[in-house]
């Protein structure tokens, strides 16, 4: 179900959202609120397979329909199942290259109820630049966002606020396999690998020429066949690492030249059967892997990249995003709201309590850029955003319950679509309204899940966030500011400007004392008062810049 124009907001309302692609099927079910705002509610995916065998004939294969039309019944039964109000339903390659594709979208709709619309390639980009680059940190250079999909590919050359340029060729892992590697179970040896990526740069010539005028700086692979190349990358760099007695340099958000490589080595190397067993490995792509490692290597060598960055946002993010420009006719204009806007939407859903949250926020910014002002803190400057948004959202939780809200929020914040945030950052600021309440350590499962590079960050903006709330405890907002300051021999002072009397608040603080010992070494004196004058002098004394 395609919709054309403005869509008018509504009340709160769920919808559907099918991606049917060449290679699989997935659906998201979505609510989204009277503000604009969304929850997720469920997301099913299934390999159907819909472009098997039907790229060599230019028409889908009864076995191929039949196998996707019974999980399409099964998906419109959700949908029933949460009262969706429509279903935006988008089918790819598979379906608009095929003769009979229109076929099957009126069989679809006759058997299911589901409107598909068959979109072109470079609008197929179009929404693959808006759910990818939405999950990006914003930026005004240029990035190249390559997606590869069952049936063709996407390269996209855009930055956070506009796409420069739209590009689908007909190169996809399951159009490659089935053109190159019909029937074959065995290895793939150098000459036929060399072959297909021969293939590939012809195909996609005039687009490589194309990019190749623009000055791009980074890359970002968005497809399924990137996340399992850099969990096989990842996964082999974990082994060389316990064997070699070092610390793993692994990343499942990064795949190098190099690492791409050796899988390719590995993969060709083996047949179907081995290749399933592959650490790392997808079994369910183990057919069609190499030939989606062909064209990431043929993209990445042709384009100069040494490596990408790869993303879990994909096509339905960009529907989403798409549907939801379209409900607000007042961000004409733009593609993304601000990152600030997705926050206090769910924030103000989950009915928070705005004061308290705000001058948490407040006193956890003044409590870490005065850590920066000592050398407590070199964290880069999203550190420090990324802190004041986890306060905005620490309490949200109590939404679902006032026990254990802190891990309700972390759920919440994982789990809502928040447009404008990496994957990273969300897991970050999750992870700080987790320990608002509690010191970040190992003997936590949600500590030991976090990716190794994030946890030091965790560890002290947890610090910070944890020491406001203990500030604002009996949410009166008494304490006013708060600052640290230097005191020698391996003392801090932290003074805290007071209203009035807050015993509860001084008691509170003075327990979170630990929580500066253990994370920096230090410990800490409390310095409470309530003449904002004093308070001054002796932050200023202490803080001001040498020669000052």
């Amino acid at each position: 179900m395609r919709m054309s124009g403005r869509i008018a907001p509504r009340a709160e309302r769920c919808i559907g959202i099918i991606d049917l692609g060449s290679n699989s099927l997935r659906l998201l079910i979505v609510r989204i609120h009277a503000d604009g705002s969304t929850t997720v509610l469920n997301q099913v995916k299934h390999m159907v397979r819909l472009g098997e065998g039907g790229f060599v004939h230019n028409r889908l294969q009864d076995e191929a329909m039949n196998r996707t039309l019974g999980v399409l019944r099964g998906l419109a039964e959700m949908c029933a199942v949460y009262e969706t109000s429509e279903i935006v339903a988008i089918a790819t390659a598979a379906v608009r290259d095929a003769e009979n594709g229109q076929d099957f979208i009126l069989r679809v709709k006759e058997k299911t109820g589901i409107d598909f619309t068959a979109v072109s390639g470079r609008e197929e980009a179009r929404l693959i630049y808006l759910g990818v680059s939405s999950g990006l940190e914003r930026s005004d250079k240029l990035r190249l966002f390559i997606d590869i999909g069952g049936g063709s590919t996407e390269l996209i050359v855009g930055n956070s606020q506009e796409y420069r340029n739209l590009d689908s060729v007909k190169l996809g892992c399951v159009r490659l396999t089935n053109l190159f590697f019909k029937g074959s179970t065995g290895p793939v040896s150098p000459r036929e690998y060399a072959a297909l990526q021969a293939h590939i740069r012809n195909a996609a010539l005039h687009s490589f020429q194309r990019i190749a005028d623009f000055d791009i700086e980074e890359a970002v692979a968005s497809s399924g066949t990137a996340q399992n190349l850099a969990e096989i990358a990842a996964a082999r760099e974990d082994a060389d690492a316990v064997r070699e007695g070092r610390p793993s340099r692994a990343s499942r958000h990064v795949l190098s030249y190099d690492g791409l490589i050796r899988a390719v080595r590995e993969l060709c190397s083996l047949g179907l059967e081995a290749r399933r067993e592959i650490p790392g490995i997808n079994p369910n792509r183990a057919d069609v892997l190499i030939a989606g490692a062909a064209i990431l290597q043929t993209v990445m060598e042709e384009q100069g990249f040494e490596s990408v960055t790869v993303s879990g946002r994909n096509l339905q993010n960009g529907i989403l995003v798409d549907y939801l420009m379209r409900m607000a006719p007042e961000r004409e204009g733009t593609a993304l709201p601000s990152r600030e806007e997705s926050v206090l939407q769910l924030a103000r859903f989950c009915r928070f309590e705005e004061k308290h949250a705000f001058h948490v926020a407040k006193l956890a910014l003044e409590l870490f850029d005065s850590a920066g002002t000592l050398g407590m803190n070199s964290s880069p400057p999203v550190s420090r955003e990324l802190l004041y948004y986890a306060a905005l959202l620490h309490d949200i939780g109590i939404f679902i319950a006032f026990a254990n809200h802190n891990a309700h929020s972390h759920y919440l914040i994982r789990n809502t679509e928040l447009l404008g945030f990496t994957d990273r950052e969300i897991e970050i600021m999750a992870a700080l309204a987790y320990f608002h309440r509690k010191r970040p350590s190992k003997k936590q499962p949600v500590f030991l899940q976090l990716n190794e590079d994030i946890r030091e960050d965790v560890r002290l903006l947890s610090v910070f966030l944890n020491l406001a709330e203990r500030m604002d405890k009996s949410h009166r907002q008494v304490v006013r500011a708060a600052r640290f300051t230097r005191a020698g021999d391996g003392w801090l002072e932290l003074h805290v400007l007071v209203a009035e009397d807050c015993p509860i608040e001084l008691e509170e603080i003075a327990r979170g004392g630990k929580l500066i010992r253990k994370s920096c070494g230090m410990r800490v004196a409390l310095r409470p008062c309530q003449e904002q004058a004093v308070f001054e002098s002796a932050v200023g004394q202490t803080m001001r810049p040498a020669g000052q």
